[in-house]
């Protein structure tokens, strides 16, 4: 069987339920198997702690209007959230962030790239639905500002909420 263990398991997907009746016998992946790892963004677990994280940053942000430490915080566990969840290599999620914590983490994010060789980088920046009138203020601020030469945003064909960040 050449695709055996190849493809997520649906029962371990994002909308599965975390149970297979097949169990070992199954062929799809499952959270003992090689090769999770590369999968685990499209899994359920993956959801659920990305949907707690969302959530916790949001309470942050309500704090941060009593006290501005608050926005450190924030910035912090967006980072640590990407160390810790990458969706892939050099793909940064920036949601939960002002549009001020993203420059000052795209700036980061470009430093890195230089140093370590990396040409291109993904950043979600998402579709503005949980911002004020649905705007991605992000997006359009890496789009519209200018960076050092040799730095480009380009939308990502068929999904609005991604940048390819080019660095040469």
């Amino acid at each position: 069987m050449p695709n055996y263990k190849t493809q997520l398991c649906k029962n371990w997907s994002r909308l599965g339920c975390g149970h297979c009746g097949y169990g070992p016998r199954c062929q799809f992946i499952h959270p003992e198997d090689h090769g999770y790892l590369e999968v685990y963004p499209d899994t359920w677990h993956f959801a659920k702690e990305q949907e707690a994280h969302s959530q916790y940053v949001q309470a942050l942000h309500a704090q941060k209007l009593v006290n501005p430490f608050y926005e450190a915080l924030i910035d912090r566990k967006v980072r640590e959230w990407n160390a810790q969840h990458p969706k892939g290599p050099n793909y940064y999620d920036f949601d939960g962030l002002t549009t001020k914590l993203a420059d000052f983490y795209i700036l980061d994010i470009i430093l890195y790239m230089k140093s370590a060789k990396i040409q291109k980088s993904w950043i979600e920046t998402g579709r503005g639905n949980h911002s004020k009138a649905n705007f991605a203020a992000i997006r359009t601020n890496f789009l519209t500002n200018q960076f050092p030469p040799g730095v480009s945003f380009v939308p990502v064909p068929g999904n609005d909420g991604i940048l390819c960040l080019t660095v040469v």
